[in-house]
């Protein structure tokens, strides 16, 4: 694993030199609520991330420990991407950013992942941590 020089000790900067960026930010999306976890399906999102830009930022998130990237159980060729713990841990911040951003975009309408944030978010919080870690343990993992 590649350690990242860090510019100081600040919990905040620690974050924003992880996750200050779209892409993070979208991959984390991708994987925790739209269930994509190969290459392939990360580049076929609406925001059409380049080839090397996607390579640059899976990367950094396995060398931080927030994804751990495994050979696929179907076809040897391909590498899966899968959350781990640490990254489930990323969930409420995630979930928050999602409820934010709908609040405040105008076509931001209801999902259904949404819809159960707004009946009851520490609930929806926990059954998507649960869903996540079950879909790691399905690939022999953890």
């Amino acid at each position: 694993m590649k350690t990242m020089e860090r510019r100081s000790t600040c919990p905040i900067n620690f974050s924003v030199e992880i996750f200050g960026d779209k892409w993070m930010l979208l991959i984390l999306r991708d994987l925790m609520f739209n269930g994509k976890n190969s290459f392939l399906e990360f580049r076929a999102s609406a925001e059409k991330i380049s080839s090397a830009v996607l390579t640059e930022k899976l990367n950094m998130l396995v060398d931080e420990g927030i994804v751990s990237k495994v050979v696929s159980p179907k076809n040897a060729s391909k590498f899966l991407y899968l959350i781990t713990d640490k990254g489930i841990e990323l969930v409420p911040v995630m979930v928050e950013v999602l409820d934010w951003g709908s609040k405040y975009n105008p076509n931001g309408g209801p999902k259904p992942l949404l819809t159960q944030v707004r009946q009851n978010k520490k609930k929806a919080i926990t059954e998507l941590q649960e869903k996540l870690r079950s879909e790691r343990q399905s690939y022999g993992l953890d």
